[in-house]
């Protein structure tokens, strides 16, 4: 891929540390440069591939001494994880956080909610590159499985609780058995979309996403108020 890139959590403190013993870094300074390796990660794992994403490379991203990528994580397994903790994270927070503050009524929170999944930051290609090189991992390593499952276990919850929310304001009342067919569903849509839109290069497919997922969602949950009219 191209040049390696410096990570810029990480680049402005190298020279001031360089005199500090490992013992002397804060707990402040811990969480901050654990961020910068992560983000490291992140970005090296994006444009070499995972399985070309040493501690040595992961280091020049960062802009640190391969010594200090063990001191905080230990192994190259450690980094990986936590790094698939962070991107798990991020797009979760991304939508969540985007329905919480926005305040309405039930079907204005899940419109917000699948809107936000259906839009940058989480349509983005390299949140799919990301996504493709870690996968694999999630069927080889333990801990990598029961990352993914946490998250999306938090996905899906959050996602039938907002279409229960919403059905009751129109008086539906669906068992539970219904309720999980229907979010299986709209998260089966969602993904559908995220990877065409990401992976597309016109960009009035990218924008179309948000519509088209809503309108597709309304049929399925048979919410009118949740389609988008056509401009």
């Amino acid at each position: 891929m191209h040049g390696v890139r410096r990570g810029p959590h990480l680049s402005n403190q190298s020279d001031s540390a360089r005199g500090m013993s490992l013992a002397e870094i804060t707990l402040s300074d811990r969480n901050e440069r654990g961020n910068g390796l992560i983000e490291a990660t992140l970005t090296c794992i994006a444009e070499e591939g995972i399985s070309n994403a040493t501690v040595r490379k992961i280091a020049n991203y960062a802009g640190v001494s391969n010594g200090l990528i063990r001191f905080y994580f230990k192994t190259k397994d450690g980094i990986i994880q936590a790094a698939y903790q962070r991107f798990l994270e991020r797009i979760f927070n991304a939508a969540y956080e985007a329905m919480e503050e926005r305040e309405g009524e039930p079907v204005e929170r899940l419109r917000t909610f699948l809107g936000a999944n259906l839009s940058p930051p989480i349509v983005t290609p390299e949140m799919v590159l990301l996504w493709a090189n870690f996968l694999p991992l999630t069927y080889q390593d333990a801990r990598m499985t029961e990352i993914r499952e946490q998250w999306y276990n938090m996905t899906t919850r959050s996602l039938r609780e907002l279409i229960r929310e919403a059905l009751a304001a129109e008086q539906r009342v669906v068992s539970d058995r219904e309720l999980r067919h229907l979010s299986m569903a709209i998260n089966g849509m969602i993904d559908g979309l995220w990877i065409e839109g990401a992976l597309s290069t016109d960009k009035l497919v990218t924008q179309e996403l948000r519509e088209v997922g809503l309108n597709t969602a309304a049929k399925i949950l048979g919410l009118e108020s949740l389609s988008v009219e056509r401009s």
